[in-house]
C-alpha cells in the first residue's frame, strides 16, 4: 500500500466540486460524505498501518480519522489538499491509538511482515536468519515510540526527505530529524541484545 497522499489525487483532491461535495455536507447532505470517505478510505489506512503497525488497530484509526474529519470539516478552508488534512488526522489519531495500545499491549502476529524487507544473510553462519530479523524488528518497532516510529516510518520505510516528512507531519524539519534519529537509537538498542550487535 502506499501512503503518498499525492499518489491519490485522481479524482477527489484535483475535483473543482469537492469544495461543493464538503460545502453539501456541512449543509447536511451527509450522504455525500460517503463519497469522500469510499475514495479516501486506503489511503487513511495505509497511514494508519505504517504508524501503528497493527492491522486490526488500523482499523480502528481508520475509522476515527473519518469521525474526525467529519466533525471538523466545517473548519476546513481547502488551504491544503483533502489528503494532506487527512493525513495529519490519521498520523496524530494513530499515534494517539498506539501509545494506548502500548499502555496494553495486544499481539497482532504478523501483520506487519509486508512493511518490512530484510535481506537474507549470504550464509546461515553470516547470522540469524531472515524470518528472525524480521520478526526481531517487527517487534522492536512495536515497542518504539509511536511519535519516533511516525516519523521513521515516513523517512527510513517510505522513503521520504526529511522536509517531505515534515510536511506529512506539520512540523518542522528538525522535529523530523530529531525523532528520526532517536526511533534509530531504540531500535538500535532494542535489536543489539536480541541480534547479538
Amino acid at each position: 500500500m502506499q501512503t503518498d497522499p499525492d499518489s491519490y489525487n485522481g479524482c477527489m483532491d484535483d475535483m473543482p466540486k469537492l469544495a461543493q461535495t464538503i460545502d453539501q455536507v456541512v449543509a447536511g447532505r451527509t450522504e455525500l460524505y460517503e463519497a469522500i470517505v469510499r475514495y479516501y478510505e486506503g489511503f487513511v489506512f495505509s497511514v494508519a498501518v505504517r504508524v501503528t503497525f497493527d492491522r486490526d488497530l488500523a482499523y480502528d484509526v481508520t475509522q476515527d480519522t473519518f469521525l474526525k474529519l467529519y466533525e471538523s470539516l466545517s473548519k476546513f478552508r481547502g488551504q491544503s489538499r483533502l489528503s494532506s488534512y487527512l493525513y495529519r488526522i490519521a498520523t496524530n489519531a494513530g499515534i494517539d491509538a498506539a501509545r494506548k495500545r502500548s499502555q496494553h499491549p495486544v499481539s497482532s502476529g504478523d501483520a506487519q511482515a509486508d512493511l518490512l524487507t530484510v535481506e537474507a544473510p549470504q550464509t546461515a553462519s553470516d547470522g540469524p536468519n531472515v524470518e528472525e530479523v524480521k520478526s526481531a524488528l517487527q517487534a522492536a518497532l512495536q515497542k518504539v515510540d509511536p511519535v519516533f516510529r511516525a516519523a521513521f516510518a515516513l523517512v527510513d520505510l517510505d522513503g521520504l526527505s526529511y522536509e517531505d516528512a515534515a510536511f506529512r507531519l506539520g512540523v518542522p524539519v528538525g522535529t523530523v530529524k530529531s525523532r528520526v534519529f532517536r526511533a534509530r537509537g531504540e531500535l538500535r538498542e532494542l535489536l543489539s541484545g536480541t541480534l547479538g550487535r
